[in-house]
């Protein structure tokens, strides 16, 4: 353990004998792109027209961790690794009008997406030079540096995982997306009537680490703490130090993932979408637009037999998908959406103002793999995750870590019927149970508008803006233990098929809402001026973001509060302004070539956002009392949090939570409770166009991300029983970027 420490740098910031944010590091990082694009575009005839496009573009990076390519850690372009993508897109489309008013269009799609991603120091054994066992196991796969994080006061990590430097890896996913698509346009009297129908086929083919392969391990304070004196009674735990559990080598959790020797881990799902809408146009003074979408979703199914498993949670086995009596689709009906209204009106009410109203519903079908739950080839047997827990926080997860090493998962012993019991420690996500209980996410959205043209060149608008989302996915842990007294394995529901890990139903259970008053002001472009000035009130709530996980699985309610990308305030500027200098223009307009060569022509443009502070909500690292497998507890609030003069060395009041007091609950501090700093970003550009010859032209740009250099603080530590709580050691946003471009046009 002590040797892995040595590839880590000494500290080179703050105070003698600071234990935490006592390192700081330089970066750069690696960033090519090429993009290619053709497009052929033939007129057969005035009534058909066709069409042809073809992009591909590739992507490579290489950004470093904070403690080199081999110790990897933190990293300031929030990845640390390498990634190789290829994007290749192909559209052919034929447009044939039958008469005046019915035209109807014909369109293919084909879009192929690849990636690949590696970790540094790939191809070296780090964790094996070190004496550990079964981390880097011998294989490409398993080597690169493992994931360390040890927690509590003076906490640090690093190694690769995506909760170290956002390194899924070693990742390689390459996905095909087709689609077919007929539109039929009629315009008859003051209507213009569309109908469609949108057909698409996607397959991926993943192989991930949500887990990185040689493991991520987690080093508790509490595992060197000791039950008789921690102040229990105060809610407390004192004793134990994160690195101490480090050095003593026993961790208090492990995960890592596994591909299933001989699976083939790829899926398929097709989905219809059809159309009807009509604009019309009622009367001089109002338009109205009305239309239904239908969509239906037929269930995505293994590639071949064994591509995917799920999880019975009445048994406790998992199924493979095209084994046995088990289908490839799981036995998942198709999902009939249903239709989808939209709704909206332009009504003027006098000659310089118009009101505006709109309602619609859209289906959130996501990508292919998300839809009937988690990615079914990321389940065993096909693919799976292996998670070490301890029976309590005073214990580690593998008693004899350094002499043995975590235990191999044991093999799947896949009966003739397609099922096999899932072991103990290895994880998986299932498909809703029953099966007819999935329903595809909604949103409903709304908005309500008033615009008013100032002047001929100047429109002024005030709108109320709004959306609630419904039935959205999430992930909870089915298999959390109920607080309470004693171990933990007894208090959780599968300990009846002996299981201790997570077990993940991907829900309908999360929703969100939001709310805004938006304001608007533009200036079309005139005198060499146009601008949009934008500010929005808003209020963004949720209780799950992204599909994340529940803090306590069995009070969903408990986790809704503010969204983290919810800010209140929000301003923004759009300009461009044609200088008034040189040929044409107010000033120098009768230079000479040469003078307005260097003085004429020139634009400055940008893009200006303020923002008031991100939601973010306090966390406790230590809960002795609350004895179960909550995934971040919240403390208790017991005064106000807010300092008089919030800074980047303390910019909100640690001293008002502590651990929960009552046994087997979590705190009470609400999620999103706190705000972090305000953000000012300016992005300026100037540019010049010259023309060389009829034709051909070159533009060049002179271009300034965070032209000011302004530093957005980034959050604070929200975890308030830790040195460094309060306290901000990182950037929401880069430094000021400089890039000048040549763009040539024939």
């Amino acid at each position: 353990m002590i040797q892995l420490l040595g590839l880590l740098p000494m500290p080179n910031f703050g105070a003698p004998g600071d234990v935490a944010n006592n390192f700081a590091a330089g970066f750069s990082e690696k960033f090519d792109s090429d993009q290619y694009d053709g497009r052929v575009d033939y007129n057969a005839s005035e009534k058909i027209q066709f069409f042809g496009r073809y992009s591909i573009a590739n992507f490579t990076k290489e950004s470093p961790g904070a403690y080199g390519q081999l110790a990897g850690g933190p990293s300031a372009f929030h990845f640390a690794g390498s990634s190789l993508a290829r994007n290749q897109s192909l559209a052919l489309g034929w447009t044939y009008s039958l008469n005046r008013t019915l035209i109807t269009d014909f369109r293919f799609g084909t879009y192929r997406y690849r990636v690949r991603v590696q970790p540094g120091g790939i191809g070296r054994y780090p964790a094996t030079e070190a004496g550990l066992i079964g981390l880097n196991r011998g294989t490409t796969d398993t080597s690169s540096m493992p994931a360390f994080n040890v927690s509590g006061d003076g906490g640090f990590n690093f190694g690769y995982s995506l909760g170290v430097n956002q390194c899924n890896c070693p990742l390689s996913e390459t996905e095909n997306h087709f689609q077919w698509v007929n539109n039929w346009t009629k315009q008859t009297g003051n209507h213009t009537i569309k109908w469609g129908v949108d057909i698409r086929r996607a397959q991926t083919t993943r192989i991930d680490s949500g887990n990185h392969r040689s493991g991520e391990l987690t080093f508790a304070d509490s595992v060197t703490g000791s039950a008789d004196v921690d102040t229990v009674a105060a809610g407390s735990a004192t004793t134990g130090l994160g690195l101490a559990t480090y050095l003593l080598g026993q961790p208090s959790f492990i995960a890592r993932n596994f591909t299933g020797p001989g699976f083939y881990p790829s899926i398929r799902q097709t989905r219809l979408y059809f159309f009807g809408q009509d604009s019309w146009r009622a009367t001089p003074k109002l338009t109205l637009n009305y239309g239904l979408r239908y969509e239906n979703y037929l269930p995505q199914t293994g590639a071949k037999p064994g591509s995917g498993g799920s999880f019975d949670p009445t048994t406790g086995d998992v199924l493979v998908a095209g084994i046995g009596s088990v289908p490839s689709n799981f036995g998942i009906k198709a999902y009939n959406a249903g239709f989808a209204p939209r709704l909206g009106l332009a009504y003027r009410l006098r000659s310089t103002t118009v009101l505006r109203a709109g309602y619609g519903r859209s289906f959130n079908g996501a990508g292919v793999g998300a839809v009937f739950g988690q990615n079914p080839e990321v389940d065993p047997p096909v693919q799976f995750g292996q998670f070490l827990s301890a029976p309590n926080i005073y214990s580690p997860a593998v008693p004899n870590f350094l002499a043995t090493g975590p235990p191999l998962p044991p093999p799947f012993p896949i009966g003739s019927n397609g099922r096999f019991p899932l072991p103990d420690g290895v994880g998986v996500y299932f498909y809703f149970y029953p099966l007819d209980r999935y329903r595809i996410p909604l949103a409903d959205f709304w908005n309500l508008a008033v615009q008013h043209e100032i002047t001929s060149d100047l429109t002024a608008e005030i709108a109320y803006v709004g959306n609630v989302g419904r039935h959205l996915f999430a992930n909870r842990n089915t298999n959390q233990a109920v607080p309470g007294p004693g171990d933990l394995g007894p208090r959780r529901p599968f300990n009846k098929f002996g299981l201790s890990q997570g077990v993940y139903d991907v829900c309908n259970c999360d929703n969100s809402s939001y709310h805004s008053l938006q304001a608007k002001l533009q200036k079309r472009t005139s005198h060499g001026l146009d601008f949009l000035l934008t500010y929005t009130w808003s209020k963004a709530m949720t209780n799950s973001e992204g599909g994340y996980n529940f803090s306590d699985n069995y009070n969903i309610r408990g986790d809704h509060g503010p969204a983290s990308w919810d800010h209140t305030h929000a301003l923004t500027l759009l300009h461009t302004w044609d200088l008034p200098f040189g040929k044409g223009r107010r000033w120098a307009s009768k230079a000479n070539k040469v003078a307005d060569g260097f003085i004429g022509g020139w634009r400055f443009s940008g893009v200006t956002t303020l923002l008031s502070g991100a939601a973010f909500t306090p966390f406790v690292s230590n809960a002795p009392l609350l004895n179960t497998d909550f995934n971040n507890v919240r403390p208790d609030i017991i005064a106000s949090p807010h300092v008089s003069n919030p800074n980047r060395d303390l910019w909100f009041n640690p001293g008002a939570y502590t651990s929960p007091q009552q046994p087997f609950r979590n705190g009470t501090s609400s999620k999103g409770s706190l705000r972090g700093p305000p953000q000012y970003l300016f992005n300026l550009s100037l540019s010049k166009t010259f023309v060389i010859t009829e034709g051909k032209t070159l533009e060049f740009r002179w271009e300034n991300f965070n032209a000011f250099n302004h530093t957005n603080l980034g959050l604070p530590n929200s975890t308030v029983d830790v040195s460094d709580a309060g306290r901000i050691t990182s950037a929401a946003t880069d430094m000021r970027q400089m890039q000048l471009g040549l763009h040539f046009r024939f």
